[in-house]
C-alpha cells in the first residue's frame, strides 16, 4: 500500500506527494540501486525531496530526507524490494549503473511486474556517470558534504550505513569506483538525482508564466 498521496496544488498546479503518517510534502521521489561488491552488501536507497521553505535568511531551500534503506547481499531480495519500494513510495526513477551486468535483473522484474499489471520500474545511469564510475567517488561525495556542512537540509535520520561508509572514505579511496562503497554510493545517486538536476518553483508553470500566475489573470 502506498505511503504517500499524489495530490496537485489548487493554486500551481504543481503535483506533489504527501506522506499519510508524517504529513510531509515532497517535490520528488528518487531512489537507487547499488549491487553488492565483494563482501559489501547491496544497498536500496529512496530520498524525498521536500516542497521549498524559507531559510532563516530568507532564500528558499529544499530539504532531502531518508525515507528508507534496504541492505542486503542477495540480489534477488534487492529487485523485490526494489519493486514493494516503487509502489510503497511512489518512486519516479531508480538511479543504477547500466554497466553492470546485473541489470538484466531488473528487465525480469519489468517482466513480471506487467504481468501482475503493477509500477514498472523506470532505471537508468546516476547523473554524471560515465563507464564503471572510475574517478567519480569525489564528485558524488561533495553532493552529500555540500547539504551538511553549512546549513545542514540532509537528513538521513537513525541507521544511515550510507552515512557511515562515507565518514569512513579516506583520502586513497577517493580513486576507487563509487560502487566500491555500495551504501555510501546507493546514498549518493539517489541525491545526484535532485541536486544536479534542480527543478524550478512551481514546476512547469515557472517555465511559462515565471510562477504561480498566469500573464492575465494574476494570482
Amino acid at each position: 500500500m502506498a505511503r504517500l498521496r499524489l495530490l496537485r496544488d489548487a493554486l500551481t498546479g504543481e503535483r506533489y506527494y504527501r506522506e499519510a503518517a508524517t504529513g510531509m510534502a515532497f517535490r520528488r521521489i528518487v531512489g537507487s540501486l547499488v549491487w553488492p561488491c565483494g563482501e559489501r552488501p547491496g544497498c536500496l536507497v529512496v530520498l524525498g525531496e521536500t516542497r521549498s521553505r524559507q531559510n532563516v535568511l530568507g532564500a528558499l531551500r529544499h530539504d532531502v530526507h531518508r525515507l528508507e534503506e534496504i541492505r542486503s547481499d542477495d540480489v534477488s531480495v534487492l529487485v523485490s524490494r526494489m519493486a514493494r519500494m516503487t509502489e510503497d513510495w511512489l518512486v519516479q526513477y531508480w538511479a543504477t549503473p547500466m554497466a553492470d551486468n546485473r541489470v538484466y535483473l531488473l528487465d525480469d522484474a519489468n517482466d513480471k511486474q506487467r504481468r501482475l499489471r503493477r509500477p514498472l520500474l523506470h532505471y537508468g545511469d546516476p547523473q554524471g556517470w560515465q563507464g564503471r564510475g572510475e574517478g567519480l567517488l569525489p564528485f558524488y561525495h561533495a553532493l552529500a558534504q555540500r547539504r551538511t556542512r553549512s546549513e545542514k537540509t540532509l537528513f538521513l535520520g537513525d541507521a544511515c550505513t550510507g552515512a557511515d561508509e562515507i565518514a569512513k572514505l579516506q583520502e586513497e579511496d577517493m580513486g576507487r569506483k563509487p560502487t566500491d562503497f555500495p551504501g555510501a554510493a546507493a546514498l549518493c545517486f539517489a541525491l545526484a538525482e535532485i541536486d544536479v538536476d534542480p527543478w524550478p518553483e512551481w514546476g512547469e508553470r515557472a517555465k511559462l508564466y515565471g510562477g504561480p500566475a498566469d500573464e492575465l489573470g494574476g494570482y
